[in-house]
């Protein structure tokens, strides 16, 4: 049977209207009173019909931005700072406002820190968990998954990482090199799971052998690029091209190819992926793979407020091309 306001009215021990009043966000009510509403309407489950309708009901003009807490703090964040700078302005020039808080931060209520703040809609960045994403599908919640994609029929926008890393190792196939290794950040991350896909793909399809001993697997950042690289250099076999699944990674593989005395591109190429700033301040310049950063945080805007707006034509897969940015380290 579906419970009714007069149901959660009858739990909390007041009027219908009160209820209502809570629900839709109007006012005239005692934090106390609202606390007992929330919680009969979280008893009887019907807290989240009620999130859906006061949502359809009364646009409060805020979204939820929800970035990975790895990657705090995320205003510094070579990768991410130009994209939430875009979000941020193009909400503005919508009439919206952004919070921002973790996936740490909502972990265990499930975006109810978001929803108490009252949000319209929430952008997801980079990894999440599916739990709550479903939560958030659960009550109706518009949502859109940035820089990642699941298989939960969610909207999401991303870069094309498949085919701009096939392209970066085709480059490196057809200049002659037959030994390229691969320097990853973790598999769990959509982004660089395709990104090994495409490199996967790019050696077999020219018939060029795939070696373990060439890859290494870890954290994406500067630090955590110079150990893998170390690493392999330490083992002895020594590919004569690397490409990095991101940026940082080949930015801290530079440096200790470099410290180990080696030249690049003569003796070892390198390219990342992503194009932050960092490349240009490098020596040598950082080849890499170009994504429009503040095209996708516009697009996250334009394809959350279409929800929102119940606009029918909003697609599902939001894929920006990349492109082969060659600079000095290759």
């Amino acid at each position: 049977m579906n419970v009714t306001i007069k149901d959660v009215a009858k739990a909390a021990g007041v009027s219908k209207s009160t209820v209502s009043r809570v629900f839709s966000n109007s006012g005239n009510y005692s934090d106390e009173t609202k606390r007992k509403v929330l919680e009969a309407a979280e008893r009887l489950n019907y807290r989240k019909n009620t999130i859906a309708t006061a949502m359809k009901t009364k646009e409060t003009k805020n979204l939820g931005l929800i970035i990975y807490k790895k990657h705090k703090p995320i205003l510094s964040h070579p990768f991410y700072a130009p994209i939430v700078e875009a979000i941020v302005d193009s909400s503005k020039e919508r009439g919206y406002s952004i919070i921002i808080a973790t996936d740490q931060d909502i972990e265990n209520s499930a975006a109810e820190s978001l929803l108490e703040k009252r949000v319209d809609g929430i952008i997801f960045t980079s990894f999440i968990h599916e739990a709550i994403i479903k939560k958030c599908k659960e009550m109706g919640l518009p949502l859109v998954l940035l820089n990642c994609s699941m298989d939960l029929d969610v909207t999401f926008v991303k870069a094309d990482d498949y085919m701009g890393a096939y392209e970066a190792v085709v480059y490196l196939i057809k200049k002659d090199y037959t030994e390229i290794g691969f320097l990853c950040g973790s598999l769990q991350n959509h982004s660089y799971y395709e990104r090994y896909r495409g490199y996967l793909a790019a050696l077999n399809d020219y018939n060029i052998p795939v070696r373990e001993k060439f890859m290494r697997f870890g954290e994406a950042t500067i630090s955590e690029g110079t150990r893998l690289m170390n690493s392999m250099l330490e083992s002895g076999d020594v590919p004569r091209a690397i490409f990095a699944s991101c940026d940082m990674i080949a930015i801290g593989a530079i440096k200790a190819i470099k410290k180990a005395g080696l030249k690049i591109p003569a003796d070892v190429a390198v390219i990342g992926f992503e194009d932050i700033e960092h490349n240009v301040l490098i020596e040598p310049a950082l080849s890499t793979v170009f994504v429009d950063k503040v095209k996708m945080g516009q697009m996250a805007v334009d394809v959350l407020l279409d929800q929102i707006g119940e606009k029918p034509k909003s697609r599902r897969e939001n894929i920006l091309p990349t492109k082969l940015i060659l600079r000095e380290s290759s």
